[in-house]
């Protein structure tokens, strides 16, 4: 339950939070805009590309009259693999849902400071966990809730500071410890379009491209034997409640984490 809880969070993740991602001029600040969650400017992700171990894999996306996800394909590239769907699906009650398939919940949250979005998620009709995302200015926090019983907790924040983005993770399997990890992905002193991530976990250095094209742009990721590509078309810009950079406020279900100042 735990790989299919964390791979629908995921997929929550790539398909809403990226599709009104940043259009950046700095890899440091585009990779803000991947990780942020809610973003302040529009451009559209048209599609992914994931290759892992000559593992291959797609998204691609489409929206509604308004701008939004309303559907995203996944396709293998294995043998005998079928496509699967995900519907999204926005202000609304569990009276939609469809009970077939992976289905999204969106609400709206936002108060004067921050931007926020809640998703719920549901697999063939049955609720399979939450995933709360606020921002501001230059930092953005998500707590994600999976599980049936809320088993798995894990909450991350990021911040961006100058040319440095960072990135602490707080998760909590429902025992008596929580394990923290922590990167910094910093920008090229020579080239603006490139930046380094620093994993701490695994003590990896990851290349990371930033690539303006006629359409919008595209970030390419490098992690060993792991390439990722997220490819975006500019919109109109959209409009941010107010540049602050307070930061959002936790609430009670996650104040138990003691977050890192790095102001």
């Amino acid at each position: 339950m735990f790989r299919k809880c964390k791979h629908l969070f995921f997929v929550s993740v790539i398909l809403l939070t990226l599709s009104t991602m940043a259009s950046a001029n700095t890899c440091t600040e585009a990779m803000f805009g991947v990780n942020s969650f809610v973003n302040q400017d529009k451009a559209r992700i048209d599609s992914s590309y994931f290759n892992d171990n000559e593992n291959e894999w797609t998204y691609k996306y489409i929206y509604n009259k308004n701008g939004q996800s309303k559907q995203a394909r996944y396709d293998s590239k294995k043998e005998s693999s079928n496509a699967e769907f995900f519907y999204f699906y926005y202000d609304t009650t569990e009276t939609v849902l469809k009970n077939k398939g992976t289905e999204y919940i969106i609400l709206n949250c936002n108060t004067q400071d921050t931007l926020c979005i809640q998703q719920k998620v549901y697999h063939n009709g049955r609720y399979q966990g939450k995933h709360i995302s606020k921002r501001t200015l230059n930092y953005a926090s998500s707590e994600r809730i999976e599980g049936i019983q809320s088993l798995i907790h894990v909450f991350t924040e990021r911040i961006l500071k100058n040319d440095t983005l960072f990135e602490i993770e707080y998760v909590d399997f429902n025992t008596n410890s929580v394990q923290k990890k922590q990167n910094l992905i910093v920008a090229d002193s020579t080239d603006d379009s490139k930046c380094l991530e620093y994993r701490g976990d695994n003590n990896t250095v990851n290349s990371i491209t930033y690539k303006p094209n006629e359409k919008g742009y595209s970030i390419s990721i490098d992690e060993r034997n792991h390439h990722r590509e997220f490819f975006f078309v500019n919109t109109d810009k959209m409009s941010f409640p107010h540049k602050t950079v307070k930061r959002p406020k936790i609430t009670p279900k996650t104040s138990y984490f003691f977050l890192v100042d790095l102001y």
